[in-house]
């Protein structure tokens, strides 16, 4: 918000010098006055610029202002032309007059006929001098020009245009019209004519407004005026050194792009709402063109934007990880930090800045990607087939094209066809973008007639659409893209084959790296083609040039429409193998198994977890034999471990029990492979906090293993050790501590002491130690367990960042605050780094930390450590996960260290509430509550309720602890204090005496 001081007389924009309202007796109009204000005011730097310039002149010249700002920089226009442009017409030539408008506009001339002889070749230079540009300006007339010499397929002036197009420059283009007048010299190519009708041609289709001129005086005036409203440079956007920094993963221009002027003029008009993000959905059918209008847009005002970013969000699952790859090319996040920390610092960076755009293309469910919405002074684009979205934008629906604009599509596709012809095409695939594309480009590239067009249209389209009239695919899309597949098996069966695998798998970029590396997987076709790198470049090429997928560098990508369209044509490839048992076999042996605590495999695993998904799917899974069920239930089973050790075990959950429930359907409760299953599906839960149905299904499990296996196998020990976990998390430390000996005990036996699963024993029995005060022996257990485990798998693994993290602990409960410190702080940053800022275990430490930092009376920053571990968890675990109330009581103490014991209080008595629900009033982390909310109550001065509190407290900490655990002894000294102060002295001093603490 920009300050505005009054003035007698006058309005002025505070620090500015900008006269807004002062009248003046002469011919400057009140309203031209204002309109140098509004410019300001708005905020809109580009129009300020040069509007702010003419009327300080103005105000100068009248003696109100003398101190004028700067004129803006004028800006580099390149003049792209054939050179008899600069001779004719004789007396005033089209390039005389290009002049005399950019100099009228105050901007500088760049031409390449002024250049100096140079050691580099034309072209170089030509394409140094385009890029340096900040505007070109093509006078497109009749002949072609000069074939660069490198490149005879091109002239100069393309070459030229090129550079532009590559280089981002904005492009001014003017065409000659038919009626100029000129010599044959000027207006006659013999030898390149038909090239530069072409090149005029593609200049029409090229995405930027061409203007049609016939002679140097209507070239001048209208340059002028496109020069004046072209938006200058911004320089509030630069960066260092003035250089404006550029994200763009917006996909190129549609080709061929036909009407819309209506929908992008609407679209252009909400989206310029200055002063908050604009959310607008493009809604409507598969097919109708809401994402090639999208893209058409952002390719339109591509100089607004300093970055604008493509989010595929179809799976609201992927749409975090593509924010967090923006958040990354932005270098606001390491390549370790989590995709939680990413979306994050990028929301809080798009808040303060302007000139970005995000796409979220293919989103379908408005609940779903409202929490990826970012906020601020920038614009946001959905495409979608669901029209629900009033509540988070403004929804447009697409419809189809006019028939004006059906036939001019076709014809860009197909020159030959006429008027008629085009008609009957439009007609048949009923004015849908997507449909006339496809037909076009058939009936330009096959030998397919119109009539032939048409037929097979009608033949195919009854079968291809089998299903309800309420069909995600218009029938003429459907029908469209069956001539293509069908044309494809023809020209290049291989090519088919390719995009009948891409079909099984997600609508995702599926690397071409994986594919070949793991080619002696699949079938003929296409595993030849994929072997074959030159094989590969003519099939990719082939279907890139069919618009039959997206095709990169490094990866191809097929769209859902035409996928499912495959997938329900072709079940199976041509071996007659099922192609989904095929991809399930790719992803098998693409993926590596190990994948709980190992972060070096990770990287492949987010990259082909979509793909997963997608060909597990039960719709997908339909299409094979039970042959290959145990292939789906591994690729299941590991997708969900990956989830949960990457930290998000809500993820996870839904994906491990499918795959319980499929082993023991198939194979029976006690085969090894279900009880492995209900082993993960149980770990799942504990990390839920769903300890009683963990324990549950721990405990069966088990009893199960003991019966198949022994009581000393791997399996069974395992197990054991789980349900451990399960009872201590319930607060049942003895039993979980004299399960943990007995498993200890035997893991050393069986395994060796040293081996990882004995390891964890001894970390867990370390922890039971420490849960019943016995402090020195839990440390002693874990100084040995972490020695070993950095020993066996190194300082950083996730393992022995866990041990670390439980001897930090111990010190603080022994007193040694500083040494607890400091690898509770050594612990932190290692997993940071190698789990991510949000993963539960890095939300550990941190507690631990803040925990370590209030016992060293270092009260505010443990406050604020608390305050973000608190605002992690719940975003993370949610609300009521232990780990969240763990966070909360320990915020409520730090606000009691600092005084702010209402605040503290109301946290603790959400606490206990949401403790005494999830845990049960007798769970020691309850009874923590309880204890801390009596301290609340007794700092202020309600030293009744307190000792009500207190009393019961010591009670079930008796009944569940011991009389002598250090928890069961902090309630008895709080209940005596409470005792004192409420007069009872000798009772206080009696319990004192009975528990042996002085006062």
């Amino acid at each position: 918000m920009v300050a505005v001081e009054l003035a007698v007389g006058a309005r002025r924009v505070a620090g500015s010098g900008v006269l807004v309202g002062h009248r003046v007796a002469t011919g400057v109009s009140q309203p031209a006055l204002d309109a140098v204000g509004a410019a300001w005011m708005l905020d809109r730097p580009r129009e300020r610029a040069g509007l702010v310039y003419r009327f300080w002149v103005i105000a100068e010249i009248l003696g109100v202002v003398t101190d004028r700002p700067p004129r803006p920089a004028p800006r580099r226009v390149f003049l792209s032309h054939t050179l008899e442009l600069r001779r004719f017409p004789v007396g005033r030539s089209f390039v005389a007059a290009a002049e005399s408008a950019v100099a009228r506009a105050g901007d500088a001339v760049v031409d390449m006929a002024y250049f100096s002889a140079r050691a580099e070749t034309p072209a170089r230079v030509c394409r140094e001098a385009v890029g340096a540009a900040d505007v070109l300006v093509l006078i497109a007339g009749f002949r072609y020009g000069s074939p660069v010499r490198d490149r005879p397929e091109v002239s100069y002036c393309e070459l030229e245009h090129e550079a532009a197009v590559d280089a981002g420059v904005p492009r001014l283009v003017f065409l000659l019209s038919a009626d100029t007048d000129g010599p044959a010299e000027m207006c006659v190519d013999p030898e390149h004519g038909g090239r530069q009708r072409a090149f005029r041609a593609r200049l029409g289709d090229s995405g930027v407004t061409t203007a049609s001129v016939s002679s140097p005086g209507e070239l001048e005036a209208a340059l002028v005026q496109a020069l004046m409203q072209l938006p200058r440079p911004d320089a509030s956007a630069a960066g260092p050194g003035g250089v404006v920094r550029r994200v763009w993963t917006i996909p190129p221009r549609v080709v061929g792009f036909t009407g819309r002027d209506e929908l992008l003029t609407r679209l252009e008009a909400v989206l310029r709402d200055e002063g908050r993000v604009v959310v607008q959905a493009l809604t409507g059918m598969a097919g109708v063109g809401k994402t090639s209008t999208a893209i058409e847009y952002v390719h339109r005002h591509d100089r607004e934007f300093d970055v604008a970013w493509w989010v595929p969000a179809e799976d609201p699952a992927v749409v975090a990880d593509r924010l967090a790859e923006l958040a990354r090319v932005l270098d606001l996040v390491g390549p370790t930090d989590s995709v939680e920390v990413g979306v994050g610092r990028l929301f809080g960076v798009l808040r303060e800045r302007d000139r970005w755009l995000v796409v979220f293309d293919n989103a379908e469910d408005p609940r779903a990607l409202a929490p990826y919405l970012p906020s601020g002074p920038g614009r946001v684009v959905i495409t979608s087939r669901n029209p629900g979205w009033r509540q988070l934008g403004h929804p447009v629906g697409v419809g189809v094209l006019a028939r004006a604009e059906s036939r001019a599509l076709l014809r860009w596709w197909a020159p030959d066809l006429t008027d008629s012809d085009a008609d009957r095409v439009a007609e048949a695939v009923g004015d849908l973008p997507l449909a006339l594309e496809q037909a076009g480009s058939l009936l330009a590239d096959t030998a397919l007639s119109v009539e032939a067009f048409v037929e097979l249209l009608a033949q195919r389209a009854g079968e291809l659409l089998d299903h309800d009239a309420g069909g995600a695919y218009p029938r003429s899309v459907a029908a469209a893209w069956s001539i293509a597949f069908d044309q494809l098996a023809t020209d290049h069966p291989a090519a088919l084959a390719l995009l009948g695998l891409l079909a099984w798998l997600a609508p995702e970029p599926v690397s071409l790296a994986i594919l070949g590396e793991h080619a002696t997987t699949l079938p003929d076709p296409p595993a030849a083609t994929l072997a074959d790198p030159l094989a590969l470049a003519r099939c990719t090429g082939l279907l890139h040039r069919r618009a039959l997928a997206t095709v990169s560098p490094h990866s191809l990508q097929l769209h859902r429409v035409p996928a499912a369209l495959l997938r329900d044509r072709e079940h199976r490839c041509a071996s007659g193998e099922p192609w989904a048992a095929v991809v399930i076999r790719l992803l098998g042996a693409a993926l590596p198994g190990d994948v709980w605590n190992n972060p070096g495999v990770w990287p492949i695993w987010r990259q082909l977890l979509p793909h997963v998904l997608a060909v597990t799917h039960p719709d997908r899974a339909r299409h094979v034999a039970d042959t290959v069920d145990e292939q789906i239930a591994w690729l299941l089973d590991h997708a969900a471990t990956y989830r949960q050790t990457r930290g998000e075990p809500g993820a996870a959950r839904p994906l491990f029990e499918r795959v319980h429930r499929l082993r023991r359907d198939r194979l029976g409760g006690d085969h090894p492979d279900t009880l492995t299953s209900a082993n993960n599906l149980a770990l799942d839960l504990s990390a839920l906090g769903e300890y009683r149905a963990a324990r549950k299904l721990d405990e069966d499990t088990l009893t199960r293993r003991r019966r198949v296996f022994g009581d000393d196998h791997p399996h069974t020990l395992t197990s054991a050790s789980n349900l451990a976990l399960d009872l201590s998390a319930l607060g049942e430390y003895r039993a979980a501590r004299e399960l943990n000996e007995d498993t200890l005990t035997r893991r050393r036996r069986v395994l060796g002491d040293d081996h990882p699963d004995t390891l964890t024993s001894a970390n867990n029995l370390a922890r039971d130690l420490s849960a019943l005060g016995e402090y020195r022996a839990a440390r002693e257990l874990d100084e040995d367990t972490l020695t070993r485990l950095r020993r066996m798998l190194g300082d950083d693994h996730p393992d022995t960042l866990i041990s670390a993290n439980n001897l930090a602990a111990d010190l603080s409960a022994l007193g040694e605050y500083w040494a607890a410190r400091e690898l509770n702080e050594d612990t932190l940053t290692r997993r940071r780094r190698v789990l991510g800022d949000d993963h539960p275990d890095t939300l550990t430490s941190a507690n631990n930390l803040a925990l370590a930092m209030r016992t060293l009376g270092e009260y505010r920053a443990a406050r604020e450590l608390d305050e973000d571990t608190l605002t992690r968890r719940r975003r993370v675990l949610d609300d009521d996960h232990p780990d969240t109330l763990i966070s909360a009581g320990n915020l409520a103490l730090a606000l009691f260290a600092l005084g702010e014991h209402q605040a503290a209080r109301e946290l603790d008595e959400d606490t206990l509430t949401r403790r005494r629900r999830a845990l049960g009033d007798d769970h020691p982390d309850t009874l923590t509550s309880a204890s801390n909310l009596a301290r609340n109550l007794s700092a202020l001065g309600e030293h009744q309720a307190a000792r009500e509190l207190n009393e019961d407290t010591l009670t079930r900490r008796r009944r569940v602890l011991g009389d002598d655990h250090p928890d069961t002894l902090i309630s008895a000294s709080n209940l005596a204090r409470d005792l004192s102060a409420l007069g009872e002295h000798e009772a206080a001093r009696a319990l004192l005496s009975e528990i042996e603490v002085q006062p």
